[in-house]
């Protein structure tokens, strides 16, 4: 079985980002958000099922900032 990490570009980050109408979760080196949700909380939760398949999250602030990071569970 060939290993995971090289089988994409792709990092295994996914950052919760605030966007005009509510918050995306937009995984790192691909240019469209995967989801957008109408609040940051559900944004954070929606992530975090991503995190434990093993994607670090980013949340950042409404600024663009980096509010935390949590990094998979592996």
């Amino acid at each position: 079985m060939p290993d995971r990490r090289s089988e994409s570009k792709t990092s295994r980050r996914v950052h919760v980002i605030a966007r005009d109408k509510g918050w995306a979760i937009k995984k790192e080196g691909l240019s469209k958000a995967s989801r957008i949700h109408q609040n940051k909380e559900a944004a954070v939760s929606s992530a975090r099922t991503l995190r434990r398949r093993g994607h670090d999250v980013i949340i950042h602030r409404k600024d663009g900032s980096i509010e935390r990071w949590e990094k998979a569970r592996r």
